[in-house]
């Protein structure tokens, strides 16, 4: 069944940028991949002042559970390595778990910082990330929680 779901995640993500790129030319959504503790589906929408992001698939880390998390990010410094500009974010937001038969429902406030990099270029407008989000889980006990991100986003812009 996971087979299944990342087949079909990996196939609406090719065809994302074929159906949805005339509709959203004019707004500031991004679309991919994301692998890491929650891996599946990225995407971001550009506001003005912050970024709103988020993320959704399956944790495979303290046992198989559908996972969703979502932050408002912003981005506070930026640094280059030669001509590549490098964008440093953090933010604030929720994660959830649901477990897909053992274990416990869990909910956490995080605080994700990142570091994105993004294509400077309109025949390919991709934005690569790397995130790490430390928090405070709330349910189903108060602990120390965690999750790292390694990303990729069509820009439809």
């Amino acid at each position: 069944m996971k087979k299944v779901l990342l087949v079909l995640l990996l196939v609406a993500l090719a065809l994302v940028p074929a159906t949805a790129a005339e509709r959203a030319s004019k707004t500031d959504l991004a679309v991919g991949l994301n692998l890491g503790t929650n891996s599946g589906v990225g995407v971001q929408y550009r506001m003005n002042d912050f970024d709103l992001i988020g993320n959704l698939g399956f944790g495979f880390i303290g046992g198989s559970n559908l996972s969703f998390d979502a932050a408002a990010n912003y981005k506070v410094t930026e640094f280059n390595i030669d001509k590549a500009q490098f964008d440093v974010t953090v933010g604030g937001g929720v994660a959830m778990a649901i477990p897909l038969g053992e274990g416990d429902f869990r909910l956490a406030a995080i605080a994700p910082v990142g570091v994105v990099y993004s294509m400077n270029n309109s025949d390919f407008p991709l934005d690569f990330y790397l995130r790490v989000a430390p928090g405070l889980q709330v349910i189903p006990a108060i602990d120390f929680y965690f999750a790292g991100y390694l990303g990729a986003l069509w820009r439809f812009n």
